[in-house]
């Protein structure tokens, strides 16, 4: 399929990369998620981008590229990582255009970094307000939860970075992988007993859903606390050290309790947030909520009995082909890609 691929778009995180193809008819043919620790190394980056120049030998695609990448330690600041990732991404052997939140969406050069910075919802919400009259998207991904609220068929978001979307619940920094356990709950009560969680990178999220058995294998890419095994077990063993004491069978039980505590209080956060978005929007009940994202299957079993609880992949244009499905896990460069072709 991947010599079908027309428009290709990329979605640079700080820690994975997202790849959505579509072929000359705008339908669907190549999906990728990639495990990319930018803010490990800037190597990581320079090896998926060679990655993405061996996708084909047809130098007729054009990519659009998004980027949240700049935000990761590895740079001095935002704007300093937004260049080299700029400067990275020309190695692209293919034609490139850059997202940006201004009128004309795809620039190629003279870029205001501004307008370019951490917009890979924005991208989502420009596709969708196309499609969608009124809708709360909500993107539940590795590290954050975007929220993309459309009214009237116009995204109606005010923040435009992190620092005012997070104040104003449009994102929160949490997520279905990364997120460390200590940055759901402080402490919590099981049986009337207090539990303290150390805030140590013992363990995170992705421990949680896999004791669960909620992750879905292709996107737990990441590397562990411990450096050791992705194991049940493995996994217990991290979340116990996160509450201070060692495991053995005998905490079995109680560690499970103590997991569902966490999961549901991170979806709880997800949920109400919801609820304010609706009524700072003024939405009606009866306002589809659309899940997408890494965590869509594990938000969407937990909201299903709130409003109307849809899957992007029931509202995207086309044929409800398995790639389709997958592609909505990475909605910003299923949406760039998507935009590339309506501009064409």
């Amino acid at each position: 399929m991947k010599k079908l691929i027309k428009f290709l778009g990329i979605d640079v995180g700080g820690a994975h990369i997202k790849i959505v193809g579509l072929d000359k008819n705008g339908i669907i043919c190549y999906v990728a998620y990639k495990n990319c620790p930018l803010w490990k190394n800037i190597k990581n980056l320079k090896n998926q981008i060679k990655f993405i120049n061996k996708l084909s030998k047809n130098k007729d695609i054009t990519c659009g590229i998004t980027m949240t990448g700049e935000l990761c330690d590895l740079f001095k600041d935002r704007i300093s990582g937004a260049k080299i990732i700029f400067e990275e991404c020309l190695n692209i052997h293919f034609k490139k255009l850059f997202y940006t939140n201004s009128d004309k969406a795809f620039k190629k050069k003279n870029l205001n970094f501004e307008e370019v910075i951490s917009m890979n919802w924005h991208a989502t919400g420009r596709f969708l307000e196309k499609i969608l009259d009124n809708a709360v998207i909500v993107d539940f991904g590795s590290t954050t939860t975007d929220f993309i609220c459309i009214k009237k068929n116009k995204l109606v978001n005010k923040g435009l970075d992190d620092f005012s979307r997070i104040n104003n619940s449009e994102l929160l920094y949490t997520g279905l992988t990364r997120t460390p356990i200590f940055g759901i709950l402080n402490t919590l009560i099981y049986k009337k007993k207090k539990y303290q969680i150390i805030p140590e990178f013992f363990s995170n999220m992705s421990d949680v859903y896999r004791i669960k058995k909620k992750i879905i294998k292709n996107f737990d890419l990441d590397e562990v606390a411990d450096k050791t095994g992705k194991s049940t077990n493995a996994s217990l063993r991290r979340i116990s050290r996160s509450f201070g004491f060692d495991y053995n069978n005998e905490k079995k039980k109680l560690l499970k309790s103590l997991v569902e505590i966490l999961s549901k209080e991170q979806l709880n956060k997800i949920s109400n947030n919801i609820d304010i978005l609706f009524k700072k929007f003024k939405f009606k009940k009866s306002t589809p909520i659309i899940l997408c994202g890494i965590g869509q299957h594990v938000i969407y079993d937990f909201l299903k009995t709130k409003n109307k609880i849809y899957l992007l992949k029931d509202f995207f244009p086309g044929k409800n082909t398995n790639l389709k499905k997958i592609s909505t896990y990475h909605a910003p460069a299923l949406c760039i890609a998507n935009l590339l072709k309506s501009k064409n």
